[in-house]
């Protein structure tokens, strides 16, 4: 952005202390793009501890700003139905002044799933579409996270959401419904993604998968320990630190039939290049076509066309991998 910032755009700037749940001096729909980091609960006592901000901007804290924050506890000792109405107040005026098919970021970092299903129900009852969660992380992981993965999340996440004309929302789980199957599913997802999972990148797609749909809690009660699943149903590798699917076999869950193309190609591939070997198109197929039985079969114009994604052709019908630098794990996720 540093290209973008110039004498122009800092006269422009403006920093505007108001309460985010009456956003009237901003026009209906006149906003691109809108990144909310939040007060969470009790958590931090934001304004409290804003003396010096406010004071190097000449603003002045006032008995009012302390009536519209959003926390519970605090100065006027709030409950927590009047945190949760506050910030539901201020995703509705999100919703009211951002531009249609424009997109929301909102900053997660509760550890209470009540205050997820909050975020979501009040966007999705203001027509927000949830698009999805991704975890950004804060460059390390706490011992407290080792120990206790499905109730400590590592840095924060970032839930997204675009303000479209005809929302979908979120299908709940039934909770009726194999947790395991879901658990396999969503590990079996995140290999096949990053060709290979590590298992903090398990933890965090779990808990985006638990707070979605709503069972949480069963997976903290049920699978505090993923230890007996990882171990009985993928292979590790400790010098890299990824879990993968057992050799030669297949995805257990219906997984996009071009990631999984992709994913037994690169680990075939993978393989071949430590032997030394470059194999033809037709030996490729046919040891791809027994681990893709589980689905529709896909032709071989489909395996091609991912094929020449990952891989350059060497000679008149050899393949390997392309060098690190010329390989994306999502081109062929469109």
């Amino acid at each position: 952005m540093e290209y973008y910032i110039n004498e122009q755009t800092i006269s422009n700037a403006q920093i505007i202390k108001h309460s985010a749940t009456d956003l009237s001096f901003i026009p209906k729909e006149s906003v691109d793009y809108i990144y909310t980091d939040p007060p969470y609960g009790k958590k931090i006592p934001y304004l409290d501890l804003s003396v010096m901000w406010n004071g190097w901007l000449d603003l002045k804290v006032t008995e009012k700003d302390y009536e519209q924050e959003a926390i519970e506890g605090g100065e006027y000792k709030k409950t927590k139905d009047e945190y949760n109405n506050l910030i539901a107040a201020s995703i509705k005026e999100m919703y009211r002044v951002l531009k249609f098919d424009r997109w929301l970021s909102f900053v997660f970092a509760h550890k209470d799933p009540e205050f997820w299903h909050l975020i979501i129900d009040t966007a999705e009852k203001c027509g927000f579409e949830y698009i999805g969660a991704v975890p950004q992380k804060n460059g390390q992981t706490s011992f407290k996270k080792r120990q206790n993965p499905f109730t400590v999340l590592s840095g924060q996440l970032i839930i997204n959401f675009r303000k479209v004309r005809s929302p979908r929302t979120i299908m709940k789980a039934n909770l009726g419904m194999d947790i395991a199957e879901i658990l396999i599913e969503t590990i079996e997802g995140i290999i096949a993604k990053n060709d290979g999972a590590s298992l903090e990148q398990i933890n965090d797609e779990l808990i985006i998968k638990g707070l979605e749909l709503g069972f949480l809690d069963l997976l903290k009660k049920e699978y505090s320990d993923l230890t007996p699943i990882l171990i009985g149903n993928f292979d590790y590798d400790e010098k890299t630190e990824l879990f993968t699917l057992k050799k030669d076999t297949k995805f257990k869950s219906h997984i996009d039939v071009k990631l999984r193309i992709k994913y037994y190609l690169i680990s075939y591939l993978r393989r071949m290049e430590r032997e030394n070997n470059h194999p033809g198109f037709d030996t490729i197929v046919l040891h791809l076509l027994p681990l893709l039985k589980n689905g529709n079969t896909p032709e071989n114009q489909t395996i091609l066309s991912v094929l020449e994604d990952i891989a350059e052709r060497i000679g008149e019908d050899s393949w390997r991998l392309k060098k690190q630098g010329q390989l994306s794990l999502f081109d062929t996720q469109n």
